[in-house]
């Protein structure tokens, strides 16, 4: 049985590296409708598989370095350094840019959700008067108003709001991102669904990424290498002074 010592010295691939932690949060099918291919996710499902297909490999690899007698601890450690410097670069590289191009499609839905756009005729000419008048009601009275708005899909009077800051209406914080929050969901809830899945894929990603970043840098040390040869040795050593005593 291996000693605690030795079980130490081999590499582990995390569950979290495994394009399933990403592909948890793709939109399901509904009914008979399959959806239609998200190509962020295609990308950050891609990169993951990749990472933990490698990361596999790397481990195999390790092991059966470290378990050949046939060549210097010198020479073993340099191969799967190597192996693992030339993985971790390819693999990270793909993890990265799959990350940025969700990165970039995750700020575009913000930025088209955010607020709607002025009024093509009126622009944004009776922003402050209406951000004035809002601030100048009651709570209930703002709110009363700004339901019947939004209700109403009267986006002269939400627009304005939601296109500055909380106080400029007379509101908090908290009730400018309710507003928000109830004027994305009626107005793109598509969007929003989408967005919050590409959401939790980049968190994944991220742990996954991580994850292998950690496993490549324990394969690239010197310290970890050394231990596993010397683990080795320690074994050969130990089998070598069993088979003298039995002969």
């Amino acid at each position: 049985m291996a000693s605690v010592a030795e079980f130490e010295q081999k590499l582990h691939v995390s569950p979290s590296i495994n394009e399933l932690t990403i592909d948890h949060f793709a939109e399901r099918p509904r009914g008979n409708e399959k959806p239609e291919p998200d190509l962020e996710h295609v990308a950050l499902s891609a990169a993951m598989r990749e990472a933990r297909e490698q990361a596999h490999a790397l481990v195999a690899l390790a092991d059966s370095v470290y378990a050949d007698g046939s060549q210097t601890p010198a020479a073993a450690v340099i191969q799967v350094a190597s192996a693992a410097q030339k993985t971790g670069e390819r693999v990270a590289a793909k993890l990265v840019a799959a990350q940025e191009k969700t990165d970039a499609t995750i700020s575009s839905i913000e930025k088209a959700t955010f607020a709607p756009p002025p009024d093509a005729e009126l622009g944004t000419q009776y922003d402050k008067e209406i951000r004035y008048a809002l601030k100048s009601m009651t709570p209930d009275e703002r709110s009363e108003a700004l339901t019947e708005a939004l209700e109403a899909g009267d986006m002269t009077m939400i627009g304005p709001v939601l296109r500055a800051p909380a106080l400029l209406s007379g509101m908090k914080s908290t009730e400018l991102a309710a507003l928000r929050h109830r004027f994305q969901q009626k107005h793109f809830p598509a969007e929003m669904r989408r967005l919050e899945r590409l959401r939790k894929m980049r968190t994944a990603s991220d742990i996954g990424g991580r994850a292998f970043v950690a496993l490549v840098t324990q394969a690239t040390d010197t310290k970890f290498a050394n231990g596993a040869i010397a683990a080795r040795t320690k074994r050969e050593a130990v089998l070598a002074t069993h088979q003298q005593q039995e002969a």
